[in-house]
């Protein structure tokens, strides 16, 4: 009996290997929107600096050279063109040690940055219409997922993003906006979850996230109106008529 049983049991297995391309499969669309994003401004990274904050803030400003003390004290104390980006400043620095003054590497970093920021957008999406359709069928998750997809290209693909991306003083915003979604993504995770260890981490991620995003521009001081409202639609989670 003992062994009818653990055979049972072992052939009630083989079911588990199926949940591996569906797992894979979650990835299709965030993975074919940041594709299309890094398609649609491959030709940014033939750009070159500009003569318009490009000098004041990186061919013409040796301060940002470097992630030693120097730097790193200069980029935290500095309001340069009246911005307070501490962490715009570092991925500078980081640029410079990998590229020198090369324009095609700030390029590189910030059409990176934005493929990301895709990704985390088709995430966040995805969250958010469901928790406003509330439970789906499992053969109708695809057209969550497009959905999704199709609003992450949208924003990603959009006229309003060239500047972010394409000039390299706007590092700042793809670099906050990075940090921007992943605040609304955590806070989101936390909303969902009943476990209270599991909600404090969620929060306290959401929370070092938008610390971050400030660090990198100083417009992300209107996200708590943002998950505010989200509280209100679609998470319900304040009463109102």
């Amino acid at each position: 009996m003992k062994s009818t049983k653990r055979a049972t049991s072992r052939a009630a297995r083989p079911a588990q290997p199926t949940a591996a391309p569906r797992g894979f499969s979650q990835w299709l669309a965030p993975l074919g929107v940041a594709f299309a994003t890094l398609v649609a401004f491959y030709p940014s990274l033939l750009n070159d600096f500009v003569n318009w904050d490009d000098d004041k803030i990186l061919y013409d400003n040796p301060y940002y050279r470097g992630l030693g003390w120097t730097q790193i004290k200069w980029m935290f104390s500095t309001f340069l063109m009246g911005h307070y980006q501490p962490l715009t400043w570092l991925s500078f620095g980081l640029d410079y040690q990998l590229w020198g003054m090369a324009p095609f590497g700030y390029h590189l970093t910030s059409l990176l940055l934005h493929a990301l920021n895709a990704v985390l957008f088709y995430w966040v999406g995805r969250r958010l219409l469901l928790a406003a359709i509330g439970t789906i069928p499992d053969n109708q998750l695809w057209r969550l997922d497009l959905s999704a997809a199709l609003a992450a290209l949208l924003f990603a693909i959009h006229p309003l993003r060239v500047e972010s991306v394409a000039w390299a003083t706007e590092r700042r915003d793809v670099l906050s906006g990075l940090f921007y979604f992943a605040t609304i993504y955590c806070y989101l995770r936390a909303a969902e979850t009943s476990q209270s260890s599991f909600h404090q981490r969620w929060l306290g991620a959401a929370i070092i996230a938008y610390a971050l995003s400030l660090l990198s521009k100083a417009t992300a001081m209107t996200l708590p109106v943002v998950l505010l409202l989200l509280d209100v639609y679609p998470l319900k989670r304040l009463a109102g008529s």
